[in-house]
């Protein structure tokens, strides 16, 4: 059977939620394969998600001019592709689909590619004159584009993104940096301290403190924009471990995975944590959980009260005794053996 394609978001958390449609494209195509196009950034990811055979590397925001679109499209014409969902509105990712000769290119028109999307989900027009702010979670944008519109006959949760690393890939990093898996760890994804969406640096520092003192490896994990952070954090608790020199962004997912817990802030990061299935507690801000938070279902959010102005920029409000309560639970929910 022709393969699909699936035209996903480039950023690291949007990609993963875009995993959600690619399970729901998948179960209404049985035996075809679903092959994706995303940013270098977000590609090392795809090999983790169930159900994707190959990935097509584009840089992000599409910045390539008209001359390598074309150079993608010729290399995508060789698949006979069957259709392609077209997840992101961007005009210049429409452009390739329609340069490939895919015959369905199946997506909302938002910047008016009619033609070059052919085929619209139900309800398309009503989405086209919903101006302003986004009026639906992006995970419900992107299942809504791979069931064609149609809701499903019984609602229920969203598919929620899986990532998996293998047992034999997590037993392998485990080995190369020295990993006790007796010992349990939490894991810290701090974000820049800088940022609106972290939690102040005291605070993580204290919850650092009480896990080292009950005998948990302490993980910092990110990139470079969690570095500054990292050695602020090392500087309180040199014991921690600092995982943000990691050049691979499929090597912090092994941080992730071999961790008893996890806390991070609103961050692509923290997407992953919820889409690879462990305990994972994550504290938002002025970004509600609900819009742009994961929708896996073992994830505990922590955010100011509803009730609180929206102009409220920080984290501040959330506690740290809410934190601690919060990683109690996680945990013995899905580690009670660390409990």
């Amino acid at each position: 059977m022709r393969p699909i394609l699936v035209f996903c978001l480039p950023a690291i958390g949007d990609f993963i939620r875009c995993h959600s449609a690619i399970r729901i494209i998948a179960e209404r195509s049985p035996g075809q394969p679903v092959d994706i196009v995303t940013s270098r950034i977000a590609a090392p990811l795809a090999r983790l998600m169930p159900g994707v055979r190959k990935v097509w590397i584009t840089e992000k925001q599409w910045k390539p001019g008209l001359k390598e679109r074309a150079r993608l499209a010729r290399e995508i014409r060789k698949e006979n592709y069957q259709a392609a969902y077209m997840l992101t509105s961007s005009t210049k990712a429409s452009l390739v689909p329609w340069l490939a000769g895919i015959p369905e290119r199946i997506g909302y028109p938002r910047e008016f590619q009619f033609g070059i999307v052919n085929r619209l989900p139900a309800g398309w027009l009503k989405s086209m004159v919903a101006f302003g702010p986004r009026k639906t979670r992006l995970a419900e944008q992107v299942c809504a584009i791979a069931r064609l519109g149609k809701r499903p006959i019984e609602d229920g949760p969203l598919p929620a993104p899986q990532l998996v690393v293998s047992p034999e890939e997590l037993a392998g990093w485990r080995r190369r940096n020295r990993i006790d898996p007796a010992k349990p760890a939490i894991a810290l994804y701090t974000s820049d301290f800088a940022n609106k969406r972290s939690w102040p640096m005291e605070r993580f520092v204290s919850i650092a403190r009480d896990y080292a003192g009950r005998g948990w490896s302490v993980w910092l994990i990110g990139g470079p924009r969690e570095r500054q952070a990292a050695a602020e954090i090392k500087a309180q608790l040199p014991e921690a471990v600092d995982f943000t020199a990691t050049p691979d962004i499929a090597e912090a997912m092994c941080q992730i995975a071999a961790s008893t817990v996890f806390l991070g802030v609103d961050g692509g990061i923290s997407h992953a944590a919820g889409a690879l299935g462990g305990p994972c507690v994550l504290i938002y801000g002025s970004n509600r959980a609900y819009m742009h938070g994961p929708v896996n279902e073992q994830v505990i959010f922590l955010e100011p009260p509803i009730s609180m102005p929206g102009w409220v920029e920080n984290t501040h409000a959330v506690s740290e005794d809410s934190v601690r309560q919060a990683l109690t639970t996680a945990v013995r929910k899905q580690a009670p053996q660390f409990a």
